[in-house]
């Protein structure tokens, strides 16, 4: 049986990537103490400025969603340029979404389409680590999948975003992410590597009462966003595709919330 050259060298080509990627085995192979140390300190410096960024309250309105409550809110922030913030209610209580996050991270692609793939490739330290993703592009078709690897920060938060233990009952929970350079994980071929300035999920609990007076713990859900996906896109199809992406993104998130509960999981 004969095999076209094209499929071995495909074949290769993944091989290869399997072996690049199993040279970033442990923190003496692929980084020094000094840029542990770094990564420790950008990880911290994320929440800051991504909590800071939150809580402006000069936001302008963008587009409002299907459900009731889903707004998208955009900024212009100096360094940075535009910023992008989701707010919605996800019909589950803040800390299992967190935990879900947090600790199953590489599970994402299995319940949310819009993420294609999701690698570890390395904790750095208490609530810090570095991941590899690719999204499946947004806007409708009209951005076409990037990559990127993000430096990663869970935390528990006090009211004025100061860490604190995750055990006790906080104020809220943040996933933030910043794009960084990792030994081993350099542009690919296939993808345009994006950069993520300034991203976080944050997951404050909120009690509601039901129509029945009944009183539910659910979550509000904030996410802010300010990539550069590079390449020349204009930036009325970026305002297009982004809140896109946010509002698509929200979809998946509450259909597992509703799995997971039906599951009997919260």
């Amino acid at each position: 049986m004969k095999i076209n050259s094209r499929v071995i060298h495909a074949i290769d080509r993944r091989l290869l990537s399997v072996v690049i990627r199993e040279k970033v085995p442990g923190v003496s192979g692929w980084a020094k103490p000094t840029q542990i140390d770094e990564y420790m300190a950008k990880a911290e410096e994320s929440v800051h400025v991504a909590w800071k960024v939150m809580s402006r309250s000069d936001w302008k309105m963008e587009k409002r969603g299907a459900v009731r409550g889903d707004v998208v809110e955009t900024l212009q922030l100096e360094g940075y340029g535009k910023v992008y913030k989701f707010t919605g209610i996800v019909d589950c209580p803040a800390k299992f979404l967190f935990a879900e996050f947090r600790d199953n991270l590489t599970r994402l692609p299995e319940w949310n389409p819009t993420i294609l793939k999701t690698e570890l490739i390395k904790v750095v330290g208490p609530g810090v680590d570095l991941s590899y993703q690719v999204t499946a592009g947004g806007g409708r078709g009209v951005v076409a999948p990037r990559d990127f690897v993000i430096l990663r920060r869970t935390a528990a938060l006090a009211n004025d975003g100061a860490v604190v233990p995750t055990d006790g009952e906080p104020y809220a929970f943040i996933t933030s992410g910043v794009s960084v350079e990792v030994p081993g994980y350099p542009p690919l071929k296939e993808y345009v590597r994006g950069q993520n300035k300034i991203g976080c999920w944050i997951m404050k609990p909120t009690v509601v009462k039901t129509s029945s007076g009944r009183l539910e713990e659910k979550c509000t859900f904030h996410w802010i966003m300010c990539c550069d996906l590079k390449g020349k896109i204009p930036q009325f199809v970026l305002d297009t595709a982004f809140a896109t992406v946010m509002m698509d993104y929200m979809v998946h998130v509450r259909q597992f919330a509703a799995a997971s509960k039906s599951k009997g999981l919260f």
